[in-house]
């Protein structure tokens, strides 16, 4: 994955090039320092991954990531950030995000969220995962938003079994990369299941998947 990282404090930023430079899945690296810097990168360089720094005042503005998914539509998104709040971590995984790493995370964390971002999946540290977890699939949540599933949910449901990536899926349904993976968090909250493989399981399990839905 061709990754730019947006990184303000320039140590940090050297630090995490070097660090991404010996992952396998990473085949190139940018650094920049702020959006203003970053933003013109996007189309010419077309990044697979943007390694985003939380603690920048604008990524804590909703449009911003939300600008990055309509200039950027396939790039996946990794914010780095500064702690391990849920209700900031959902807010970011709703804009569209792909992962989410804090800055106490260690060198495992990382190569576990490259390899998870690569095959399409989610990414929350271990750290963080049963913390996580428990907001997508709490009972009290699902009461409030009902547990029904949409058609369109069923849907996207469908194409995720038949192993379409999510950019396969905004193509054949006509909606953004950004509808689609919200979709996906819905159908993980509703579904009461961790990742997308949970998904696929359940999907089977439930009698939810209809081959040719599309």
């Amino acid at each position: 994955m061709k990754t730019l990282v947006i990184e303000a404090f320039p140590l940090l930023r050297d630090a995490l090039l070097h660090q991404l430079e010996t992952n396998e899945h990473i085949t190139a690296v940018l650094g920049a320092e702020n959006m203003a810097t970053a933003m013109p990168l996007l189309p010419e360089w077309a990044p697979d991954l943007i390694w985003l720094d939380g603690t920048l005042p604008e990524v804590r503005q909703e449009g911003v990531i939300k600008q990055i998914r309509r200039t950027a539509p396939n790039t996946r998104i990794l914010v780095f950030g500064p702690g391990d709040s849920i209700p900031e971590i959902k807010a970011y995984f709703k804009q569209g995000i792909h992962a989410y790493l804090p800055k106490t995370a260690c060198p495992c964390d990382i190569s576990e969220a490259l390899a998870g971002i690569a095959t399409g999946n989610l990414y929350v540290p271990a750290s963080l995962n049963r913390t996580f977890t428990s907001w997508l699939t709490d009972p009290m949540r699902k009461k409030k938003r009902g547990c029904e599933i949409t058609q369109r949910e069923k849907e996207v449901l469908s194409l995720i079994v038949e192993e379409h990536t999510t950019g396969e899926i905004a193509k054949k349904l006509f909606i953004s990369y950004c509808t689609v993976e919200t979709h996906r968090i819905n159908l993980i909250q509703k579904l009461g299941v961790k990742n997308t493989a949970g998904l696929v399981r359940v999907a089977f399990e439930a009698g939810l998947y209809n081959r040719g839905i599309i």
